[in-house]
């Protein structure tokens, strides 16, 4: 209409809407955000509390080792009042001596002659050993060769509630043990315990101590204990005596080193030599027999000299065999 303005529309322009799309986009590195600085305080927090562990343990390590300088330091200490305190040798010598008369040298000089003469006395009584020859053995047996074959040759005692053996020698004869002293001195051979003596370790040492009253060497060692008797034998003595032949040849066969030996033995060894089983050396050559009641004489230990020298001698075997009887 005339004189009507007309009509101005006016357009106000903004930021245009933001999108889904960038606001997600926002979200994400908030997170990513949060999730760096917990991570870094993890870390942080962790190499504190190992720094932390390790000035512990370094203090735990540096109050140990104070301890240690400490107590060393006072055994040191103790040592040396210890020492301190001790008597001198001069002192220790003094108060063991000091109450002794001073030396006559007039006394000291008897002494040593009665000294002297002891020895010569002891020479002339027991001559000196030879060494020993390994290659030369006496297997020797006790009962009925260095004591008479009758019952004991040891006591029992009991000993914590058990019975415990004791080798009785009281009854050893002298004169056997001289002859037995006789075939070392001449050939220097071991001794192998044969005997019965030999399955208990009280009794073996009764027959060594009885050798060394005599000055001779303990038994070397002894025959095998672990064979048994053949029971399908009619004569159990027979049975006994073979056996005793097997524990021989046995351990010669183990010591090869043997080239002569002898056995001096109540029983008459030559018996094995009739049923003789493989590997069972020969007897007849070897035995030197005794008799049970009187025991190896010289003129039997002179013989055995002479097997161990290698002489070739008829079996050394009694004329009269006594008679024996082995049950069980």
């Amino acid at each position: 209409m005339p004189g009507d303005e007309p009509e101005v529309v006016v357009t106000v322009e903004g930021p245009p809407p933001a999108s889904s799309t960038d606001g997600k986009e926002a979200k994400g590195d908030s997170m990513s955000q949060l999730k760096a600085r917990t991570a870094a305080s993890a870390a942080d927090k962790e190499k504190a509390a190992k720094e932390r562990a390790e000035r512990v343990k370094a203090g735990i390590e540096e109050a140990r080792r104070k301890r240690k300088a400490a107590e060393k330091a006072a055994a040191e200490e103790e040592a040396k009042k210890a020492k301190a305190a001790a008597p001198s040798a001069d002192d220790l010598f003094e108060s063991l001596y000091g109450g002794l008369p001073p030396p006559d040298p007039k006394k000291d000089a008897e002494l040593a002659e009665k000294i002297k003469e002891a020895d010569k006395w002891r020479l002339h009584r027991f001559p000196p050993l030879p060494a020993e020859d390994p290659s030369k053995v006496v297997f020797l047996d006790v009962d009925g060769v260095l004591r008479p074959l009758t019952a004991g040759g040891f006591r029992s005692m009991m000993v914590d509630g058990e019975w415990a053996l004791r080798a009785e020698t009281a009854d050893f004869i002298s004169s056997s043990l001289l002859a037995v002293r006789h075939i070392i001195e001449q050939t220097g051979a071991l001794i192998v315990l044969s005997s019965e003596w030999r399955r208990d370790q009280p009794m073996r040492e009764g027959v060594d101590s009885i050798l060394q009253e005599y000055e001779m060497r303990p038994c070397a060692t002894w025959t095998p204990t672990d064979l048994a008797r053949d029971m399908g034998t009619e004569n159990p003595f027979k049975a006994f005596t073979e056996r005793r032949a097997r524990e021989i040849s046995q351990w010669l066969s183990n010591n090869p080193q043997v080239k002569q030996w002898v056995v001096i033995d109540d029983i008459n060894m030559a018996d094995a030599d009739q049923d003789r089983k493989p590997g069972t050396l020969l007897m007849a050559p070897r035995i030197v027999q005794t008799h049970r009641k009187i025991g190896l004489t010289m003129e039997q230990a002179k013989a055995a000299v002479r097997l161990l020298r290698g002489e070739k001698l008829p079996p050394q075997i009694l004329a009269v065999q006594p008679h024996v009887e082995l049950t069980g």
